[in-house]
């Protein structure tokens, strides 16, 4: 997975990036360390949002990966960018909720968007 440069400049951007990179790698164990107990994750979209806890798993098997963006400014972070498997092409964003403001606070709430690319929809 790819990541802008940027990304270490504040603690709460490289624990995104982070998290956003063990999701895409598929590693739940990493994930729910971040995320609260009662941590809800949506798939936006999808006609039955996901349980409490329940990690959305990403799109595809990824090959690779990059992360656009990554923004945060106090108990909220958004980050953007896509994973690529053979031709498959899939964008996606992640806009999070934490519990607290403290660099320490886990995930109160994921709402992921996924879209695959234009070709492919």
């Amino acid at each position: 997975m790819s990541i802008p440069t940027d990304c270490g400049n504040s603690p709460r951007m490289a624990i995104v990036a982070d998290l956003v990179t063990a999701w895409a790698a598929r590693e739940d164990g990493t994930v729910r360390g971040w995320l609260r107990e009662d941590a809800t994750w949506v798939l936006v979209g999808a006609e039955d949002a996901e349980a409490p806890g329940d990690i959305v798993p990403p799109p595809l098997d990824a090959e690779r990966g990059e992360i656009l963006t990554v923004l945060n400014h106090g108990r909220l972070a958004a980050c953007d960018g896509y994973l690529v498997r053979g031709t498959q092409r899939v964008d996606f964003c992640h806009v999070i909720r934490f519990a607290g403001a403290s660099k320490t606070a886990r995930i109160r709430e994921i709402r992921t968007y996924l879209m695959p690319a234009a070709g492919e929809r």
